[in-house]
């Protein structure tokens, strides 16, 4: 039985890596070597074991790109400083919207981070 994909799709990832100007989000250098073990999209909003049926698991606004893996650089750290991460907007709690989180961005700064790719200094309006 084929695994159902959970990760965002490639035009989710570019758009992303467009966005984050290829730089971690965290600490601001550019990551190198392969996807999963130098670089990695990590999901502000954790998607639990075996991910997550949210509509928006996957866009811009829960996804930044961070070096390392879940073990390794940015991504290990922001995996095991949970409170900074979360301080930081680079993790989201389960119900919040990551639309409505602002985010402290090694790249843009204090910002928040669109459904469609961009960050931007003004907090986007709530959806109805």
């Amino acid at each position: 039985m084929k695994r159902r994909s959970t990760g965002p799709s490639a035009l989710t990832v570019d758009v992303v890596i467009h966005r984050d100007r290829g730089q971690c989000a965290w600490c601001g250098d550019r990551p190198d070597g392969e996807r999963g073990t130098g670089w990695s999209i990590h999901h502000r909003r954790p998607r639990g074991m075996g991910g997550t049926r949210r509509d928006d698991a996957n866009s811009p606004a829960n996804l930044v790109l961070l070096c390392g893996s879940g073990t390794t650089g940015c991504h290990f750290i922001a995996e095991s400083q949970r409170g900074d991460a979360y301080y930081r907007g680079v993790l989201v709690r389960f119900n919040d919207d990551p639309s409505q989180v602002a985010i402290d961005h090694a790249v843009h700064g204090w910002c928040w981070l669109t459904d469609d790719g961009e960050a931007v200094t003004e907090p986007p309006m709530e959806a109805a």
